[in-house]
């Protein structure tokens, strides 16, 4: 009961009270894909999302000037490996607008090589140093597939402008994390549940298969497959795509999607339907996964979800339900 008091506490100065300097403020964004020229798909071009309105949003930096975000309550500042790949790609579509962004890019880049943790079989791991509540709570550190992809798509960024090899060393590292199951390995980020290849934002047991985590992982995949021209990168991509095709329709709840697909393990597991911003960062991720894939699918469920989203019945449904299953369930 004390931990969901803490949990409470710190949600309502984030969203109501503090909402301005907490770190909800850098995710809750305008939401924008790149468009994707025939270059950006063979190449380490764009980015398929934008994300140049997170800049200036957080002031709060460390000695370096890497952005920390403030999550109120016990936990205060904090790195987070997903927060600062965000920041530093959207100084990076500045510099594709031909922009001059290089050395704020960097400054942020700098931490993927500066920070991060080897463990077995050399993993370079770039974990979250502070606990998390999910329907399991994450004790620190724990790892995630989604730093790792982002942080891949920055460093081989980051190669590509300053030539710097450690760049190129540190995600040659952080992808052998996608080499093992995160059941068997220390380093491992990867599940297999119902026969299909899933990449875990979260390492929880069971597997809770978060939509935006599992696909901004991807990307980082694709990116390394497309840099090196690797085979099992290649693999992998194709493995995932196979898994997104075959359980999309487990997202839509009819009327809304679901943010992650526990339910699919047990009764005792209900679904967790999307915020107004997941929602519509879902149906971002379809229209990106469509030109990075050119499947059908993807574009079907962008369209679906879209005119989910601009029901109003259905945003004010799924809201409440929301409400109560973050009271009930965290």
């Amino acid at each position: 009961m004390r931990a969901k008091w803490a949990y409470l506490k710190r949600i309502f100065s984030s969203y109501l009270l503090h909402y301005k300097s907490s770190n909800l403020r850098f995710w809750h964004t305008p939401l924008e894909v790149n468009e994707l020229s025939d270059d950006d798909l063979k190449s380490l071009h764009n980015y398929p999302q934008n994300y140049e309105d997170k800049i200036g949003l957080i002031t709060t930096v460390d000695h370096d000037g890497v952005i920390m975000l403030d999550y109120k309550g016990d936990l205060g500042l904090q790195y987070n490996p997903n927060a600062i790949a965000q920041l530093a790609l959207g100084y990076y579509d500045k510099i594709i607008r031909g922009e001059d962004f290089s050395k704020e890019f960097l400054l942020q880049a700098q931490y993927f090589i500066s920070h991060g943790r080897l463990v077995q079989d050399d993993i370079l791991l770039w974990e979250y140093e502070f606990p998390f509540e999910m329907r399991n709570n994450l004790t620190s550190p724990w790892r995630s597939a989604l730093a790792q992809g982002q942080g891949i798509s920055v460093c081989l960024r980051a190669h590509v402008l300053s030539g710097d090899e450690r760049y190129l060393q540190a995600a040659q590292k952080a992808f052998h994390s996608f080499r093992y199951l995160a059941r068997e390995h220390p380093g491992g980020v990867l599940d297999d549940y119902n026969g299909y290849t899933w990449l875990e934002e979260y390492i929880v047991t069971p597997p809770n298969h978060v939509l935006n985590g599992f696909i901004w992982a991807l990307w980082g995949i694709r990116d390394y497959a497309v840099f090196f021209d690797d085979k099992s990168a290649w693999e992998l991509w194709r493995s995932c795509v196979k898994t997104l095709r075959a359980n999309l329709c487990y997202y839509d709840l009819g009327f809304w999607t679901s943010y992650d697909l526990v339910s699919s393990k047990g009764p005792m597991q209900p679904a967790m339907p999307s915020s107004v911003y997941y929602q519509n960062l879902h149906i971002v991720q379809m229209k990106a996964m469509h030109m990075l894939s050119g499947d059908a699918i993807f574009g079907y469920y962008a369209d679906r979800w879209s005119r989910q989203l601009k029901n109003p019945l259905f945003k004010a449904l799924s809201q409440a339900w929301k409400i109560y299953f973050k009271v009930r369930w965290f």
